[in-house]
């Protein structure tokens, strides 16, 4: 007999993180992978999962994403960091308008820490790319059935 199971961890967090970010950031790539097109691109990498509660009819889990947002700019121009700075203000403010997502069984998003200008191998020689980290959890309640 086959297993069924629930598609939570790609399907509902990773999918729909991506396409809640979409509606707000509809020009900006958006993938699991850091893939440069024009100016901005967003890096969803999926952690971990910790169990919150179990029961016989359900669970909750807690996933933990580490997001990159990607600019190709020069922050060291004051109006350029100005506006770096405010798109990532415009994506945590979109993040929090989306906590809660029933379509994806969300009960709860939280932005944990943002970390700007990241310096690390995917940067140290493009002085030119500016990364902030965003570390999230995603609160996922699942019914079985």
């Amino acid at each position: 007999m086959a297993v069924t199971y629930d598609k939570i961890a790609y399907d509902e967090v990773e999918l729909g993180l991506r396409s809640i970010i979409s509606t707000e950031f509809s020009n900006v790539y958006i993938g699991n992978t850091f893939t440069m097109k024009a100016n901005e691109c967003i890096r969803i990498d999926l952690i971990s999962s910790t169990s919150l509660e179990q029961a016989t009819n359900y669970e909750q889990r807690e996933y933990a994403i580490n997001l990159r947002y990607y600019h190709k700019a020069d922050t060291t121009q004051e109006l350029v960091n100005k506006a770096v700075k405010g798109k990532i203000d415009r994506l945590r403010k979109h993040l929090l308008d989306n906590q809660v997502d029933t379509s994806n069984n969300w009960a709860a998003l939280i932005i944990d820490e943002i970390i700007y200008d990241v310096r690390d191998e995917e940067n140290e020689e493009d002085l030119g790319l500016h990364i902030a980290e965003y570390n999230l959890t995603i609160q996922h309640h699942n019914a079985f059935t």
